[in-house]
């Protein structure tokens, strides 16, 4: 048995105090005066001694009680043997829309051990996946899961998204061999529709290793035309997007250029936008337009996104994401220059989030790689706490233990009066 807490075992230290409290509750015997000892009965000596080790029993429950709940904190392992798998093979389940992957791993399943590369790390099943497009798994965070694999050597088929990489590189020390079976061909999938009356305009994203852009085509189709096409696919009934601008004197710079920038949207996008001006003292706050609040003042809370001017000279980019979900800042001031430098536009853009829909179906297909060796993992020596993990939890048992030994202390000292 070992403890994975055992610095908790200092605390048994706390054996003396049922010890001391034992010992001192021992009070000396009273000497009283009688005048005559014929009256006296002998005392009954076996009855002195049960009460001896009635107190004895009693120390010892209480000492087992402090002991067990040691033990507990500690967080107690039995050891046990276990072997490992030489190897064990991880495949992303994306990779099996491929009949060559898909015979590969079926041959591996065979002679080794196959996983899917997910959460848990599931058996591989032989029979075809048909959910093959799936998000991205957490390429970093499975990494430190594959330390808990009971392997010598693990061999990971992955299609190295772009998309799977994310939060903090880890450090691990399992032996990992990654494998990219992506073939990185361009792929063109529908992933949504705008609607302008009769007329459709369809979005699709193309998607290769190293691009992901959208095209556009345009048709007329009826309304039952675009229900049975667009089955299973979003489509945006367009209307007029409503962006709201405060300025006050000493910004009316910065109101030209974004108005300029709002109009040249409106064109690019075929997005009728309209821009509206308003006073300070008529501003609707449960409106869920879109707020550009060009003041020193602070801004009002509004339903909606709001951009706010707010300067700083270290940001990268002129407009840059607040504190809160709907919050932006527009870090500088604006002009000729830095609006096409830097591309203005194209970062209030990210603010105007027209077609939400479209874009989190467009995610789905986003298959850019990244360098493989950029991919994998640091490399560390195990450290003690990790190769101690291993072995069966008695903490429960000895839960059920200590309730047992904490009802027999109160019976007990209950009947002794203690």
């Amino acid at each position: 048995m070992f403890f994975l807490n055992p610095s908790f075992l200092w605390a048994l230290l706390g054996l003396a105090v049922p010890v001391a409290i034992h010992l001192w509750s021992k009070k000396e015997g009273k000497t009283i005066k009688v005048g005559s000892l014929k009256f006296l009965e002998e005392s009954d000596s076996q009855k002195s001694n049960s009460i001896k080790l009635n107190e004895f029993w009693l120390l010892l429950l209480r000492i087992l009680l402090i002991t067990i709940l040691v033990f507990i904190l500690a967080e107690p392992r039995l050891s046990y043997k276990s072997e490992n798998s030489p190897i064990t093979y991880l495949v992303e389940k994306s990779l099996l829309s491929s009949s060559e992957v898909k015979s590969l791993t079926d041959s591996l399943n065979n002679t080794a051990e196959v996983r899917f590369l997910e959460t848990d790390f599931p058996e591989y099943q032989p029979e075809i996946v048909k959910d093959t497009l799936s998000e991205s798994p957490n390429y970093w965070k499975l990494a430190k899961e594959m330390e808990t694999l009971k392997t010598d050597s693990v061999v990971v088929f992955t299609n190295v998204f772009v998309s799977g990489i994310k939060g903090k590189r880890p450090e691990i020390s399992k032996n990992i061999h990654w494998i990219n079976l992506n073939p990185g061909t361009a792929k063109t999938n529908l992933v949504g529709a705008v609607k302008r009356g009769n007329e459709i305009e369809k979005i699709s994203v193309i998607s290769a290793a190293e691009i992901f852009k959208f095209q556009k085509g345009k048709q007329n189709l009826t309304t039952s035309e675009i229900k049975a096409e667009f089955r299973n696919i979003p489509v945006v009934e367009l209307d007029t997007l409503q962006v709201q601008i405060y300025a006050e004197e000493e910004f009316q710079t910065e109101s030209k250029y974004i108005k300029a920038s709002l109009l040249a949207l409106e064109k690019y996008l075929e997005q009728p936008i309209e821009i509206l001006n308003f006073e300070e003292e008529n501003f609707n706050s449960n409106s869920e337009e879109i707020l550009i609040w060009l003041s020193e003042k602070s801004a009002p809370k509004t339903e909606g996104k709001v951009l706010v001017f707010r300067k700083d000279s270290l940001a990268n980019s002129l407009i840059k994401k607040g504190n809160s979900k709907n919050e932006y800042y527009l870090t500088g001031d604006l002009n000729s220059e830095n609006i096409v430098e830097e591309y203005f536009a194209e970062q209030l853009l990210e603010i105007l989030n027209l077609y939400p829909e479209i874009n989190k179906e467009a995610a789905k297909y986003d298959v850019r790689m990244m360098d493989l060796a950029l991919l994998k993992p640091t490399f560390g020596e195990a450290s003690e706490s990790s190769k101690n993990r291993d072995g069966r939890d008695i903490s429960k048992y000895l839960w059920i233990l200590l309730i047992i030994l904490i009802l027999s202390e109160r019976a007990l000292a209950r009947v002794r009066k203690q």
